[in-house]
């Protein structure tokens, strides 16, 4: 999933910004960055990518990773912090000053989805790009990402996901609309087990609408430019 959602930041922020977008040091955060898999990856793009997680573990596994690749670690492309979103913005330097915000498979898990978005969005400079990956709250997905992975082949621990904290593409624009920004677009990431695969998801995809969101998607975003 890492690849798809990748490429499709990659191809937003050449498109926002221009086609050598990315090899410009653009300024990224990426917030709950976990083992740090897309800030690695945004990293070695050119972006100057910051990564941030509520969690000591989390951070200090993304750390040790990031020391396997010199070349990555002595640009100075890439920093991680044990911080929240909501303490980087105490931060007086913080506040609509990062080009582009990112949040993957992040919102599910937190306990005020609508307050974490206003945060993600508070540190996006006007007019900058915030993309969110999360599970939409249907009957696949609790098929596809609650059902057969942690209580069937039991490849992530059960508990892992709530199904009642997925948020609909629909409830997540409304956040973003909520916080000062703008949705700009909405991608399905369909899984391919057969392949260990995912691709993002056509426009038109499927005979049904939206047929391309019931599981996995990612959302991108544009701060509005009279927002601070």
């Amino acid at each position: 999933m890492n690849r798809a959602r990748v490429q499709y930041i990659r191809q937003t922020l050449e498109d926002l910004y221009g086609k050598n977008a990315v090899t410009r040091g653009l300024r990224v955060v990426d917030v709950g960055c976990g083992g740090g898999l897309a800030t690695e990856s945004l990293a070695r793009m050119g972006l100057s990518v910051l990564g941030i997680d509520a969690s000591h573990e989390n951070i200090a596994v993304a750390s040790i990773h990031a020391q396997g690749d010199p070349i990555l670690i002595n640009s100075g492309r890439l920093e991680y912090r044990q911080v929240t979103a909501e303490q980087l913005l105490l931060e007086s330097n913080a506040t609509a000053s990062f080009d582009a915000v990112v949040s993957l498979e992040v919102i599910e898990h937190v306990n005020d989805p609508r307050s974490f978005v206003q945060s993600l969005v508070s540190l996006a400079k006007p007019g900058a790009p915030i993309f969110i990956s999360t599970i939409n709250r249907t009957m696949l997905s609790y098929l596809v990402d609650v059902l057969v992975p942690e209580y069937l082949l039991r490849v992530i621990p059960a508990g892992t996901h709530e199904f009642d904290k997925f948020v609909t593409p629909e409830e997540l624009t409304g956040m973003i609309v909520d916080a000062g920004a703008m949705a700009l677009d909405t991608r399905g990431l369909i899984l391919d087990p057969v392949f260990n695969n995912c691709f993002l998801a056509p426009k038109h995809f499927g005979l049904l609408p939206n047929a391309g969101v019931q599981a996995n998607y990612i959302l991108a975003a544009r701060k509005n430019t009279s927002t601070s």
